[in-house]
Parts: structure tokens; C-alpha cells; sequence
């Protein structure tokens, strides 16, 4: 990233916890802190969850470690109903890795297929 994508990815970010918009986090390796990927959950109609692993540090379970940990954050924590994950079709990358972390598949929903997470999942 350039130091201006840096400044105004940070700017977004504070904006989104300021406004309660969304909470974004970075995944962050366990044992020496880099980082692997980005997480949001995102307020909106649906409490929604988008994840994005960097390509060095996919296929090792990243995806769905950190889909898990952010919506039992907002079911436990923020007392959510529900936590949503939609994505295309022909991701079957991603449908793996939301199936991983426990989503139950609920169908189409604008194109997209429609993946939730309820209290009674966690």
C-alpha cells in the first residue's frame, strides 16, 4: 500500500468503529503477530461478516477461524440475533470456508448464496 491508501484505509476504519457502522479487525497470526488477512462485521440491514485472507496465507484454515471468531464475538458480545455471510455462487473457496466455521446455508439471496449463524450455533 502507498502511504496515502495506508492513510485513508485507516481513516475508513476509524470512521466505521466511530459510526457503529461496522467493525473491522485484522487477522493476525497467533505466534508472531503478522498480519494474514482483513475481517468486518458490518451493520446494516443483516449483521454481515466479509473476510479476506491475503494469497500467501490462504488454505490453512485462516477463513473460517476468523468467520467463527468474529460472529461469536457478535452473537456473545454485541447480543446479535443472527450473523450473515453471503457470497457468489461460484466461490467454492469461500462457500468451504463459511461451511467451516459453522454457517448453515439458508439459500439465495440477491444472487448470492446466503449462509447464517445463530446464538444457538456457537
Amino acid at each position: 500500500m502507498t502511504p496515502e491508501s495506508e492513510r485513508s484505509s485507516l481513516a475508513r476504519t476509524e470512521e466505521q468503529w466511530r459510526t457503529g457502522t461496522a467493525a473491522p479487525f485484522v487477522i493476525a497470526d497467533a505466534g508472531d503477530d503478522r498480519p494474514l488477512g482483513l475481517v468486518n462485521l458490518q451493520f446494516a440491514e443483516d449483521a454481515t461478516l466479509a473476510v479476506s485472507v491475503f494469497p500467501e496465507e490462504r488454505g490453512r484454515g485462516v477463513a473460517s477461524r476468523a468467520l467463527r471468531l468474529a460472529a461469536t464475538w457478535g452473537l456473545r458480545e454485541l447480543g446479535l440475533r443472527e450473523v450473515v455471510a453471503e457470497v457468489a455462487p461460484d466461490n467454492a473457496a469461500s462457500i468451504r470456508a463459511i461451511e467451516k466455521a459453522g454457517f448453515r446455508r439458508e439459500g439465495l439471496h440477491a444472487g448470492e448464496v446466503r449462509f447464517c449463524l445463530f446464538p444457538e450455533d456457537i
